[in-house]
């Protein structure tokens, strides 16, 4: 490959603060053993696109760091990128710039929400759409997902339509965070026209959009047609793309003006004013130069996936690996080990030296699952995997 995703960076969070390393915790909640593998948290191990590091790196060399605006060559860029990548054609005011998703999940619940309102979400959730629910008083409306024998998750439609009749807001999560789906157009028309038959406010977190796996197609929301555009508001990033998290930005893109002025109101009203000036000009960078590298990047996830699939149905076949449709996060349900979330939690951090990302951290629809990031070397994948097999033999965990 012309890039590199097999160097081991060190990021020791003594020096660096990288976040996810300084979160680990044991079993008991102390300070993990040094040398912990953490294949948890949406951030990869590689370094980032060349042609990033480079147009932050001139950036810094101009010198002056006061306050950014987005520019009309940024706008351009993304809707370029829109147009190439996934088929959308969007205007360049239709994009507001913010700092991050997850705040805008909670500007959205405080824009078309009031207090005590249900919000439909798809369970096993990413956690923040439970927390943009619950931390500003509103109620949680489950559909749980259905996993079929190979882990592959459909929705019950019947359960759907019955929590819609009662919202205000659903959180669609496209692709799917944790179980990797990658909806369909067929699903995502008959979630819309539920949704646009009572009233729903579609707020779409696509910030895995650009992480589609060979054979599968992400289709953006907004883009099915008018109806399903005029209600929404769409959340992405290329935070996880292209590994930019620290540099906290997000484009939030509403084609419709009165939902966009409603929402850029209450922007106003909670002093969401200015943006981070790095996560731009990393962002151009990427939509104008990035799309070789993310190219390299999504073969690697494919290898990785597939060397973690493999692997369980060689040492352990009871145990369930999702097939990864997008994103980089691997679902694993690992109940036939009969044991406790709590004795699983133990088993991973004190006995295989891994951290994951607990199913129970996504619901308990998530109960006896976990989450495994494989945008890592193979190496370290191996290495962790490595361990769990030794351990796991120790345990008599054997299938």
């Amino acid at each position: 490959m012309k890039y590199d995703f097999e160097s081991f960076i060190d990021r020791d969070p003594a020096v660096r603060g990288t976040g996810k390393y300084r979160i680990m915790k044991d079993s008991k909640g102390n300070k993990p053993p040094k040398g912990i593998v953490p294949l948890s948290v949406a951030d990869m191990e590689f370094k980032t696109a060349p042609c990033v590091i480079e147009a932050i790196k001139a950036e810094a060399d101009f010198g002056v760091l006061g306050y950014h605006r987005l520019t009309d060559s940024f706008r351009e860029s993304c809707c370029n990128w829109m147009k190439t990548r996934h088929d959308w054609d969007i205007k360049p005011d239709w994009i507001v710039p913010f700092e991050q998703v997850v705040p805008a999940l909670y500007c959205s619940v405080w824009t078309f929400t009031e207090p005590g309102d249900g919000i439909l979400i798809q369970t096993p959730d990413y956690h923040h759409f439970t927390g943009a629910t619950v931390n500003t008083g509103h109620k949680v409306l489950e559909n749980r997902l259905v996993a079929d024998e190979k882990g592959h998750y459909t929705i019950d439609w019947a359960d759907f339509e019955a929590k819609a009749r009662e919202a205000k807001l659903f959180f669609l999560c496209s692709p799917q965070n944790p179980t990797g789906r990658v909806w369909t157009e067929e699903e995502l028309r008959k979630m819309g026209e539920i949704c646009n038959k009572y009233g729903v406010m579609v707020v779409a977190d696509e910030i895995h959009h650009d992480l589609i796996q060979p054979g599968y197609k992400h289709i953006v929301y907004a883009s099915l047609g008018q109806e399903f555009a005029d209600n929404c508001v769409m959340c992405t990033s290329l935070s996880k793309t292209f590994n930019l998290a620290g540099l906290c930005y997000a484009s939030i893109i509403i084609p419709n003006d009165s939902v966009r002025a409603k929402f850029q109101k209450q922007m106003g009203l909670q002093a969401f004013m200015h943006i981070e000036r790095f996560g731009p000009v990393a962002h151009e960078a990427a939509y104008r130069h990035g799309a070789e590298w993310l190219d390299e990047l999504i073969q690697v996830i494919k290898g990785n996936y597939e060397y973690v699939r493999d692997f369980f149905a060689k040492n352990f076949p009871k145990v369930v690996v999702t097939e990864l449709e997008g994103t980089y996060l691997v679902w694993c349900d690992f109940r036939s080990f009969g044991l406790s979330d709590a004795e699983m939690k133990v088993f991973l951090t004190d006995e295989c030296m891994l951290y994951l990302d607990n199913g129970t951290e996504f619901g308990e629809a998530g109960s006896g699952y976990q989450r495994i990031n494989v945008a890592c070397p193979r190496k370290t994948l191996a290495d962790a995997l490595d361990r769990f097999l030794e351990a796991a033999k120790k345990r008599g965990l054997a299938q």
